[in-house]
């Protein structure tokens, strides 16, 4: 055997290697978005989100699973199979080698199929993907190296057919097992209390209809219906009409982009909400069942307008996305106001679930491929995560020169609309514990994070926050301060803003419905608030020699609750609970990808001798 064809088949199986580890990377971020609860859920790294990549949609998608099985599952014994062969190549085996040939066209030629759907189907591409990609590619070229090979057969064929379809079936099971572990919860979600209404608007949904380009490039037409859930003017010529989804993260961040808008275009401009659950019990356009509640919360949704609360519901569905079960429909239907019995006997009929799956057979033939999906004055606004890149299409839409349309988009991205608590300079005089009461549940909690100081615990402005505290180091400094360390009660209350409600009755607190806000200066994540998001982004910090770890306490004057503590989320995670059996970090740290760092961002992973660069704490006392 030549070196350079030696060379050639090493180079293959340690691509075939790295290909298994992307199998089982995918696998594992798709069934985390797609069956866990919000701890669960995988952020990829390596995958950047822009424009044109977004790892999240497209390892999520319809197109990601076959039969149900995640293509990254089918990737793992594929690639196995390669290694296999590569060695047996290695080892002097004829047939393999060609083997290998046939693997990297297959599997090239796929790959390209899988780049078209990504392409024009889902308008992203996934980074991970694009590595695997080249694998293939690599596999291939790598494969015709060293001359004519011997042709595969009975000898060669027979082992690697025997090997694929063992670790087939071992990948199979593995995905099963490990799916059936996750919690089959959803993303958690927020809603603004600014952009709250307390009814819907009376009358039917204008009528008005819309000529639009499809994502599949078909030019079709579409209209309202007069049951559609719809807010703002009726009689404007401009309509904002999103099909969402209740269950859908995405959707429940352009509902907060959107709530913004419809605070300042309310007036001039038409806001509709259509349903589009990613789940094909109730949406025949949808292949994978992606979010379990998404179904019976939109029937809920609709059982609720018939009273004239849709949007108070759908603020609150947002809010508790993850707590969407039939079990806690009701309760949110009562709390927006609905009569309970009324709601009750609606969703015992099939009369609401039927105009939701309208709803979804308007947006299957839109060709709707994901949610959110967003048309301004009929032109498809894919996802809408930005007010402000809205608002430019929505000033375009009502006469705007494109100058004057950037302008009211720069204004709308710099303003808070009343949707978050202004951002304030902390004062000179702060003091370093606040005094909170929140019906009978009264306590002092430390302003900032606690540092530990000749042993005890102490709160200041712009000190370097304890890292690397256990449960024991947290309890002793702050029994040593003459405090204890809050208790889950406690600190969700300070948190929120509001008493926090054991609502499941398993004396937990940071897994239940939002009683306040779900971060600590409102209910819509902010970037740039608080300290979190930032596992690869430069910024202020004790030591600029290692970046990415906590900043100084009060760093970030926006991070505060509204009663003035900071640095409630993000930053160290911190350590609650009076005994080691109750003991669990609360709200994220500098490195919790940006959304998930909130005041319901509960960590029981580790145990009470757990400490890291993430672990900090504050401390709090009785009245």
């Amino acid at each position: 055997m030549s070196s350079l064809r030696k060379l050639a088949l090493i180079l293959t199986l340690l691509l075939a290697l790295f290909g298994v580890f992307v199998g089982g990377l995918m696998t594992w971020h798709h069934d985390t978005q797609l069956y866990g609860t919000d701890d669960e859920k995988g952020e990829l790294f390596g995958c950047q989100e822009s424009t044109e990549v977004n790892c999240d949609i497209v390892n999520t998608s319809e197109y990601s699973e076959v039969a149900g099985v995640p293509i990254a599952t089918l990737a793992i014994p594929f690639y196995f199979t390669v290694a296999l062969m590569a060695g047996m190549a290695l080892a002097g085996k004829p047939g393999f080698d060609r083997l290998l040939t046939v693997a990297g066209v297959v599997s090239f030629a796929y790959s390209m199929f899988l780049l078209y759907v990504s392409k024009t189907e889902l308008g992203y591409v996934c980074a991970w993907c694009m590595r695997l990609y080249g694998v293939n590619l690599a596999i291939f070229l790598l494969s015709l190296i060293g001359g004519k090979q011997p042709m595969p057969t009975g000898a060669s064929l027979g082992p690697s057919a025997g090997a694929y379809v063992t670790l087939l079936i071992l990948s199979l099971i593995g995905e099963h097992v490990y799916r059936s572990t996750l919690s089959g919860g959803s993303v958690s979600g927020v809603a603004s209390e600014g952009a709250k209404l307390t009814h819907d608007p009376k009358g039917d949904a204008p009528a008005m209809s819309f000529t639009v380009e499809t994502e599949d490039k078909n030019t079709v037409t579409f209209s309202l219906d007069p049951n559609d859930a719809w807010t703002g003017n009726a009689h404007a010529k401009v309509a904002v009409v999103m099909f969402g989804d209740l269950e859908c993260g995405y959707c429940k961040r352009s509902s907060a982009e959107l709530a913004k808008l419809q605070a300042t275009y309310g007036d001039r401009v038409l806001f509709v909400f259509k349903h589009y659950p990613m789940n094909p019990d109730c949406n025949a356009g949808v292949k994978t069942r992606k979010h379990k509640d998404a179904c019976q919360a939109a029937k809920a949704s609709v059982c609720a307008k018939e009273q004239g609360y849709f949007w108070p519901f759908h603020d609150l569905a947002y809010k508790n996305q993850h707590r969407l079960g039939a079990e806690y429909l009701h309760t949110y239907a009562v709390q927006a106001g609905a009569d309970g019995s009324k709601f009750d006997a609606c969703m015992a009929t099939d009369d609401a679930m039927n105009q939701v799956r309208h709803d979804a057979d308007v947006g299957a033939t839109l060709n709707i491929h994901g949610t959110p999906r967003i048309y301004i004055d009929g032109k498809l606004y894919r996802s809408g995560t930005s007010a402000g890149a809205m608002a430019k299409a929505i000033e375009i839409a009502l006469g705007a020169t494109p100058a004057d349309a950037a302008k009211a988009a720069a204004a709308m991205s710099k303003t808070d609309q009343g949707f978050e608590a202004p951002i304030t300079p902390i004062p000179a005089d702060v003091p370093a514990t606040r005094a909170l009461a929140y019906g009978d549940l009264k306590f002092s909690i430390d302003t900032f994070e606690d540092a530990i100081v000749a042993g005890k615990a102490v709160s200041a402005k712009h000190q370097v926050p304890a890292m690397r505290a256990s449960w024991f180091d947290a309890k002793a400094a702050c029994e040593a301060a003459g405090k204890h360390l809050c208790t889950e009660e406690q600190w969700v209350s300070a948190c929120q803003g509001a008493r926090a409600i054991d609502d499941n009755h398993n004396k937990q607190f940071a897994d239940d419905e939002i009683e306040g806000t779900a971060y600590p200066y409102g209910d819509y994540h902010a970037d740039g608030r608080c300290w979190d998001g930032h596992d690869g982004t430069a910024g202020p910090a004790p030591d600029p020699a290692n970046p990415f770890r906590p900043v100084y306490t009060g760093e970030l004057p926006g991070c505060a609750t509204r009663d003035g503590v900071y640095d409630m989320t993000g930053n160290v995670e911190e350590w609650v609970g009076d005994s080691p059996e109750t003991a669990v970090l609360l709200g994220g740290a500098y490195d919790t990808p940006e959304d998930h760092a909130r005041c319901y961002r509960r960590n029981d992973t580790f145990g009470a001798g757990y400490a890291s660069a993430r672990s900090g704490f504050r401390c709090c006392s009785e009245p």
